[in-house]
């Protein structure tokens, strides 16, 4: 113990507040500022350490940052005699271990504690911090009621360098102690107590347990030795809350038991969803508390419709998939809520593209290949029979059927897509019209004429029937479908910003948007029977597509959501839904300079390389993923396989030439109006650039002077084109035609700064001045080609070929 009165460096020691295996608390004074403050003095084993107190105090000094009122601040990290020592904020509380010990807490004090704890978690979780060591000593309570959690960072100090099994004696240990421990027992997750590697999610098992603890009066997995309860948390099941606190309610006790899944998948996908949740049910604990027992009220249940699902599967691979089928049935019992179930209808591997209904509504048409490349084969798929039959003709995918049973198809010849007809009892197609959109056919209400989406002149026609224009649009637009009635017809469209659902009158007139902002929309429309709601697959930055509804009015619901990327393809008379599943994977694969061959340069579930230092040793990766969140997070990983820096939120886009700054763009998909963010790579400050002027951003490119930035854009009553925008501010100034767009990854500036390389739809790619002038085509180059990189004295460009896979680079 240090005694009263002795200083460490401009702390002088007040009190003994309390002592553990990570250390002992002091209240102290500094005398710099004139404030009491919490002195933690880390135990002398610490100071040993220093790669680990190093990273410590990184991560320290991040969670210092974040500035959150459920987090305690910490003022600094120091040494004085030997001794590391943390001064933080000085809360004048108890913790939630002492709280609890004064008997169970009422619902409504659980359910504030939860929401404090889960918003706090949220907010350093968004920043890529992890707690590890979650319990209800760490969580302490003002007297005010504000929950704060303490000692972020330090399990990570002192967690041993291998997680392994020589660290398990150790770990089996009910308190932590310092350089041996990684976590808290009794609060562990599944993979911590294995020696796996954890994630966010680690912390969200941990706030699971101290809540169920919170609830029931008992450690949910306690049993009498420490061995015995890492073994039971990660084989046992929690016994059902609804035993141990009947007075639950039932919302509260399914996120429990989300919280406590042994898999980290089956827990929450962003803990921000998480506290949302926990929010709503303590701010509506009155309502829900009538059905605590999970029974809803019976004119609620009587207001639900009735659903049966059925589900064509594929998990995929960046935009191709492993074809699996799957049914989902809604059924309901008494008392009980209904909720989809799945079942497999397809077996085979490949890629899934589009598929619908047969007449019967029970037979299904989809477009296949069995490999992960294009182009499709078509398969038809009857009821009770787990094999699928293929059809005679290649390269074919569905568009629509009759109800008299005729399809429309899409051949695929020499790159172009023909619609063509046949019938579905076989025969030889009949060609009917070129270049019509890949999802871009249907057959009106007579079954006899169809309507049609084609490009012309970088302009995208609806046309129904065939020839007669009703919609014309300088922005894509695709997957027509009519409404059961035959009167108009809904479709999707690329808008400002993001996708959109469209209805449209099948005799023309204004079309109606009834869901938009959407970062991507997969599949197709699908009108319920009555007409009264078009279904569709959708999703945002940082979670899955699930399936939606929105009626007439824009009043949306939510159907179903499942792990992974739900895709609607048809939706039958019955009301039931054959939809896609994709599992998406974005892989990085590259080599570092002396290399031999390539590694893994991957991060989190969706990583994307954006752009690559000058020297080939750092690459910029954007997140898209689950991992990346809601806005997205950009990382800089060095090539050589060494772990990658957060830089910070957002869609990563470029790289300075200097490689000292990353731009990532903010608020895509999100109904708000995009904007820039310049990241610093080492030390300094993100800058902000204002936009009032581009409702939609695209890819972002840095120029060599370090000052401006050209980037494709779109403005109000415009079509996306490319502007050059001062880091500086000020508004972007127009550099093309519009129609013309920026590739997707690394920079397509010339080495002198006066050219950017621009694509066009259905067009040979061009260089564009930047200081103004006419686009030109790159000599030699095709629509299929597709513009890399610039050679080091800006004489050559090198060009890969769209669909040619593997691909080849000239």
């Amino acid at each position: 113990m240090i005694p009263p009165g002795s200083r460490l460096g401009s702390y002088e020691i007040i009190a003994p507040l309390g002592a553990g295996g990570m250390g002992e608390v002091y209240r102290a004074r500094d005398s710099r500022l004139g404030r009491e403050v919490a002195l933690k003095v880390l135990p002398e084993e610490v100071s040993k350490i220093s790669d680990r107190l190093a990273r410590f105090e990184q991560e320290a000094r991040a969670a210092s940052a974040l500035n959150h009122p459920n987090i305690v601040t910490i003022y600094e990290i120091g040494e004085s005699g030997g001794s590391p020592f943390i001064a933080m904020e000085l809360i004048d509380g108890r913790t939630v271990r002492e709280i609890a010990a004064d008997g169970q807490l009422p619902l409504r004090r659980i359910l504030s504690l939860a929401a404090q704890a889960a918003d706090g978690l949220a907010r350093a979780h968004a920043a890529g911090i992890v707690h590890r060591d979650l319990k209800p000593e760490n969580l302490m309570v003002t007297r005010d009621g504000f929950v704060k959690i303490l000692d972020f960072g330090l399990s990570k100090l002192v967690a041993p360098v291998s997680g392994g099994v020589s660290a398990m004696p150790t770990l089996a240990r009910p308190e932590t102690h310092p350089g041996t421990v990684l976590g808290t027992v009794a609060y562990m997750s599944p993979e911590q107590a294995s020696g796996r590697d954890l994630d966010f999610r680690s912390d969200q098992f941990s706030l699971g347990s101290i809540l169920y603890e919170l609830a029931a009066g008992e450690k949910v997995f306690q049993r009498g030795t420490a061995a015995e309860t890492m073994s039971a948390i990660i084989r046992d099941e929690a016994r059902p809350l609804l035993e141990k606190r009947p007075d639950a309610p039932a919302p509260f006790r399914w996120i429990v038991e989300r919280c406590l899944a042994k898999e980290p998948e089956e827990r929450y996908a962003a803990t921000r969803d998480l506290a949302r949740d926990l929010a709503v049910v303590r701010d509506r604990s009155s309502e829900i508390s009538g059905s605590a027992a999970g029974v809803e009220p019976a004119a609620r249940r009587a207001a639900r419709p009735r659903l049966l699902l059925t589900a064509l599967a594929a998990a995929a691979i960046l935009a191709a998939g492993i074809a699996a089928g799957w049914l989902v049935s809604k059924k309901s019992s008494p008392g009980r809520a209904s909720s989809p179930t799945f079942q497999r209808i397809t077996f085979r591997t490949g890629t899934i593209a589009n598929a619908r209904f047969g007449p019967d509504g029970k037979a299904v048409i989809y477009g296949a290949s069995e490999t992960l490349q294009p182009p499709p084969s078509l398969f038809e798929k009857l009821p009770g029979n787990p094999e699928s039959r293929r059809f005679d003709f290649p390269f074919a995918d569905i568009y629509a059927i009759s109800p008299s049973g005729e399809m429309a198809i899409r051949l695929e010849r020499e790159g172009t897509n023909t619609l063509a007809r046949v019938p579905l009892s076989g025969g030889v197609p009949r060609a009917v019209l070129e270049g019509v959109a890949y999802a871009g056919a249907d057959w009106g209400p007579d079954g006899k004429s169809l309507a049609v989406v084609r490009e012309a002149q970088g302009r995208f026609r609806l046309e129904y029937p065939i020839g007669k224009v009703l919609l014309d649009s300088p922005r894509q637009i695709f997957s027509p479908r009519f409404s059961p009635d035959g009167r108009e017809i809904a479709f999707f469209r690329d808008d400002e910003p993001g996708q959109s659902v469209v209805v449209v009158g099948a005799g023309g007139g204004e079309p109606r948007v009834l869901s938009g902002g959407w970062v991507q929309i997969y599949g197709a429309p699908g009108w319920t029977p009555d007409g009264r709601e078009v279904w569709f697959t959708a999703l945002q930055l940082g979670e899955h597509a699930a399936l939606r509804a929105v009626d007439r009015s824009g009043r949306h619901r939510l159907i179903v959501r499942v792990p992974g990327d739900l895709e609607l393809n048809d939706v039958s008379k019955e009301g039931r839904a054959l939809v896609g599943h994709h599992n998406q994977f974005g892989t990085v694969m590259g080599t570092a300079p002396g290399d031999a061959k390539e590694r893994d340069l991957s991060w989190l579930d969706e990583s994307y390389p954006m752009d690559i230092s000058r020297d080939g040793r750092k690459l910029l990766i954007s997140e898209e993923g689950e991992g990346g969140g809601a806005a997205g997070a950009a990382y800089l990983r060095p090539t050589d396989g060494s772990p990658p820096v957060r830089l910070g939120d957002g869609s990563a886009a470029t790289l300075s030439r200097d490689g000292s700054w990353a731009v990532v763009r903010i608020g895509l998909g999100r109904g708000e109006r995009p904007r820039l963010v310049i990241l610093p790579t080492g030390a300094g400050e993100p800058r902000s650039i204002p936009n009032d002027t581009l409702v939609d951003m695209g890819w972002v490119n840095w120029l060599p002077d370090g000052k401006r930035l050209v980037l494709m854009g779109i403005e109000a009553g415009h079509g996306p084109r490319l502007y050059v925008q001062d880091i500086a501010g000020g508004k972007p100034r127009p550099i093309s035609p519009e129609r013309i767009r920026l590739r997707a990854f690394g920079n397509s500036v010339s080495p002198d700064g006066k050219f950017v390389l621009g694509l066009r739809p259905g067009a040979a790619p061009v260089i564009v001045p930047i200081d103004g002038g006419d686009p030109r085509p790159i000599p030699g180059t095709g629509p299929p080609d597709v513009p890399l990189e610039w050679s080091a004295d800006g004489r050559q460009i090198y060009v890969f070929r769209r669909q040619q896979i593997p691909a080849k680079i000239f």
